[in-house]
């Protein structure tokens, strides 16, 4: 991933797709595609557009709902704090707009919180999960949110760049930072910067600490699960992330190379490839 990659992805807002929910709080949704139902959602640095340079492949052959957060992008910003839950609920009621009964879950980061939530909460509505970069630890919460502290400390005494500068080392792989040098560092930033202001940087990764890692709950989800992450994911180690498919009574893991935190962006092919063998065998299973 070099600096012409980079600026040439599509960040583009398309025509105006707002929802608003029951508390009225409005959701910029794209719905693009044929065939089985995937739902992506976003982490709190990234924007629904971005998706589209990531998912070239996959929307040939399913149906892809991406949407911003409430507080992040083209969705409706806002001055409360926020929960988790709140995004739960968010959730539920997009799909409840689009009559979408139920759909593959694919979360990133933090959103693999939200993913693993929704389906404990509405366990009829998730045909299957990709957690991609899970947060969640197979042995509790601690560590989590000692890096999420730190990671709003760098937001405090530094801004919005010095978060960048605090998370860029870790959450890229050593290739990518290597050869891509300064120009890509710069460009990243560049766009990082574009997406959140402070306060919703701020709020946001406050709510990721409102629901805890809980083991326990893992072993509650019945549905298929991938477990996708690159070979240089600075939160998990293989046996970490072993060690947490074997809470899930269906799940399996799989490594993509040269990868860090964010497989999607480094080795763009391997992923929608694992994406859609995952749904391929997931959708012949239920036949």
């Amino acid at each position: 991933m070099d600096k012409n990659t980079i600026e040439a992805f599509d960040l583009r807002y398309a025509e105006q797709q707002l929802f608003s929910t029951s508390g009225g709080v409005e959701l910029y949704y794209e719905l693009h595609g044929e065939g089985p139902q995937l739902t992506i959602l976003n982490n709190y640095f990234i924007i629904s557009p971005l998706w589209r340079n990531f998912t070239k492949k996959l929307v040939k052959q399913n149906r892809i709902l991406t949407y911003d957060f409430r507080n992040q992008g083209a969705s409706s910003p806002t001055t409360d704090e926020l929960r988790v839950e709140d995004h739960v609920n968010d959730l539920r009621e997009l799909l409840d707009l689009l009559e979408i009964d139920s759909t593959y879950l694919l979360g990133t980061s933090i959103s693999t919180l939200i993913c693993r939530d929704f389906a404990l909460a509405y366990p009829d509505r998730v045909k299957g999960l990709i957690f991609v970069g899970p947060v969640f630890c197979p042995f509790g919460s601690r560590r989590r949110k000692l890096l999420t502290r730190s990671w709003l400390n760098s937001l405090e005494k530094g801004g919005p760049t010095a978060l960048f500068d605090h998370i860029y080392p870790l959450v890229y792989s050593d290739r990518t930072i290597e050869n891509g040098g300064v120009p890509a560092y710069l460009a990243l930033r560049e766009r990082f910067l574009a997406v959140a202001s402070h306060e919703q940087l701020r709020i946001n990764l406050q709510a990721s600490l409102t629901t805890d890692d809980d083991p326990a709950k893992l072993k509650e989800i019945q549905c298929p699960v991938l477990i996708l992450a690159g070979d240089g994911d600075f939160l998990s180690s293989p046996t970490s992330l072993d060690a947490t498919s074997r809470l899930f009574p269906r799940a399996r893991v799989q490594m993509l190379d040269f990868a860090g935190h964010v497989p999607y962006f480094e080795a763009t092919s391997a992923f929608e490839n694992a994406v859609q063998s995952f749904l391929t065998e997931a959708e012949g299973a239920q036949q």
